[in-house]
Parts: structure tokens; C-alpha cells; sequence
């Protein structure tokens, strides 16, 4: 990757990352035209060439760079900074809601990169996401106080759950193309509301 590409004022860089994101996210990996990116950014495919020497390059730091943005608005939220589950819950979904508003497609461009098959990318995608959602996992259960949960609730199987049907939630409104942050901000707290009374028991 080129270190131009991070000389350029900051706006003409999230342009082409937005670009990539939006264009990515409404096509598999394999078909991809890297000259429709160059299009939406304003720029020619050779520039775009010059910043990313090849697809793969620019689809691997889209990933990476989608974790660390993440990762910098969950600690932005402090979402970590507190022992209750369901207000974690919604502290990182407005973190993922505030990313959102600036970077439209990179939730969904993150779904779709989940379940790429590309061979020169899948691997890469996997073994990454798996190392960050272990660490993520490991150190939202280290600090969550569970003494409120139902006795009869597998913690693990409940985390599932519920991170599995945030991302259909997500999937669909994708899908219906309805991105409207504010709206899933408050359709989301409402589930996770529910979610509360539904594990937790009265103290």
C-alpha cells in the first residue's frame, strides 16, 4: 500500500474508503470493479491503482480498518466501563450507530466480508475475525456481573443469540436499503430492553 494515500487531506480519504465500502458491500469480492470505486471517489482507476496496488490490498485494509474504527468508538463509548451487560449492549451499538453516520456502508460491507468465499481473502477474513471476537468475547465475560441473570440461563448461548440477531437485524435493514441511524438506535434499545427483562430476574 502507498503511504500517498495517507497524505491526502482527510476528506478525499474517507471519500475513496467510503466509495470502497458502498461498492464492496453491494458486490461479492470477484465482482468487485475496482474502476466503479475510482468512479464514486472522483478519482481515475490508475490513481486509485497508485494507492492500492491491487484489489485484495484495498479489500484487506477495509477490513482492517473496519476493526479499528470499531475498536476506537467502542473505547470512545466507554462501553467497556461498565459491568452490566445490556448497557454494554447499548453502548456499542451507538458507537456502531455514531460509525454509522459517517461511514454508511461499513457495517455492511464487514456482513458480506464475513461470508466471502474468495480464496485469496477468505482465509485471511476468518482467522482474523475469529482471534477478534475470542478477545472481544473473553473480556466482555471477565467483566460482566452476573449475579442478575436467570439461574437458568447458559451465558454463552444467550451472547450468541443475541449478537446473532443483531447482524440479521442489520442484514435485513441493509437489505431493504433503510439505513437510518437514529431509527436503529432506538428499534435496537427497544430489543435489547426486551432482552433484559426476558434473561435478568428481579432483584
Amino acid at each position: 500500500m502507498n503511504d500517498k494515500f495517507f497524505k491526502l487531506p482527510l476528506e478525499k480519504q474517507r471519500r475513496i474508503i467510503n466509495a470502497a465500502y458502498k461498492v464492496f458491500s453491494e458486490n461479492s469480492y470477484k465482482k468487485a470493479p475496482m474502476s466503479e470505486i475510482a468512479d464514486e471517489s472522483g478519482i481515475s482507476k490508475a490513481l486509485l491503482f497508485h494507492y492500492f496496488t491491487n484489489k485484495k490490498e484495498l479489500y484487506m485494509y477495509l477490513w482492517m480498518n473496519a476493526i479499528e474504527m470499531t475498536r476506537k468508538a467502542v473505547t470512545e463509548y466507554k462501553t467497556l466501563e461498565t459491568d452490566d451487560f445490556f448497557e454494554m449492549l447499548k453502548r456499542s451499538l451507538l458507537s456502531k450507530c455514531s460509525l454509522m453516520r459517517d461511514y454508511p456502508h461499513l457495517y455492511a460491507f464487514s456482513l458480506r466480508a464475513y461470508y466471502e468465499t474468495a480464496p485469496e481473502i477468505h482465509k485471511s477474513i476468518q482467522e482474523n475475525f475469529n482471534d477478534v471476537s475470542k478477545a472481544s468475547e473473553m473480556i466482555v465475560f471477565e467483566k460482566i456481573e452476573i449475579s442478575n441473570f436467570r439461574k437458568d440461563i447458559e451465558l454463552k448461548t444467550m451472547y450468541d443469540e443475541i449478537f446473532y440477531a443483531v447482524d440479521g437485524y442489520m442484514l435485513k435493514k441493509y437489505r431493504s436499503n433503510c439505513i437510518i441511524p437514529d431509527e436503529i438506535e432506538k428499534e435496537i434499545i427497544v430489543l435489547i430492553d426486551f432482552w433484559k427483562k426476558v434473561y435478568t430476574q428481579e432483584v
